[in-house]
């Protein structure tokens, strides 16, 4: 039987007890700099000691795609490991250029069969492919099928953000089309989201963060409502409680036993959304 292996970048935001579940995936780190200093994200950095360091430095920390030479190193790592078919799962290729250097280094590899997904997505909204196709592969459904579910779901499957200030994205220059509201940033509360495109937009404003992070729940539980077959994660940049809450306001709502999965924002992520936010995914079969 053919074995299956998973590459992800570290944008992603998998959930940690999956990555520890599974152990056919392979992480590739973006980087990250504060001034002379270089991270690898998740790995020589991780996300409480990056919002520590966010609150004292004095120049916004800048971040970088994964170079092919580290990609290609984590497939040999797979190959290695007796994986001869591999799927690639990354953030949206209109946010990062990571899609397109999974794919260069995919080019590499002749001897084996590589995927790669651009899910469209970011954060936790992106990590929930790779949750899928983990469950996929355990299931013993074939390589082939599993592809055609994973970009089956793409249009299926979004992820919305609560962002305290837009000064982060704006700084980073990934704003997106969230520019429209940069005027009014002030007075309101926005939710955004990725569009078909997988670009960042905004979706909803509101006057309050109870307001903003109750529009945001409401549109998770219609798609949920939608769906036979889901998958839900929260995220938190340095936020924590808020995150309790929001998890504790889906049990509400969902059917008794729904998997809810969490986890923190990336450093890679954090510098283009800065702390305070908080994130919901839902994946869609």
């Amino acid at each position: 039987m053919k074995k299956i292996g998973l590459l992800i970048d570290s944008a992603t935001d998998v959930p940690i007890e999956v990555l520890e579940d599974n152990e056919n995936i392979a992480m590739v780190p973006l980087t990250l700099s504060f001034g002379d200093q270089i991270y690898q994200d998740r790995i020589t950095i991780q996300p409480t000691e990056f919002y520590q360091k966010l609150a004292v430095t004095k120049e916004l920390p800048k971040t970088a795609s994964p170079v092919i030479g580290s990609v290609i190193e984590k497939i040999q790592e797979l190959k290695r490991r007796g994986f001869d078919e591999i799927i690639g799962i990354t953030i949206s290729a209109g946010l990062s250029i990571t899609n397109q250097v999974f794919k260069q280094a995919a080019a590499e590899f002749t001897d084996l069969k590589i995927t790669i997904i651009n899910t469209k997505s970011i954060g936790i909204g992106a990590g929930l492919f790779a949750v899928f196709a983990a469950d996929l592969i355990k299931s013993g459904l074939e390589y082939s099928k599993i592809i055609n579910l994973l970009n089956a779901s793409i249009a299926k499957s979004h992820v919305y953000f609560y962002i305290p200030t837009l000064k982060y994205l704006q700084a980073g220059g990934r704003i997106g089309k969230v520019t429209e509201i940069l005027g009014s940033v002030l007075k309101i509360k926005p939710i955004i989201s990725c569009n078909t495109d997988g670009i960042y937009y905004p979706i909803t404003k509101a006057r309050s963060e109870a307001k903003a992070i109750e529009k945001m729940v409401q549109k998770v539980l219609q798609i949920a409502d939608a769906s036979s077959d889901f998958r839900i994660g929260v995220a938190h940049g340095a936020d924590q409680p808020l995150m309790q809450k929001i998890v504790a306001r889906l049990k509400n709502e969902l059917s008794a036993g729904q998997k809810i999965y969490t986890t923190e924002v990336s450093p890679a992520l954090g510098v283009h959304t800065g702390p305070g936010l908080v994130g919901i995914g839902i994946h869609c079969k």
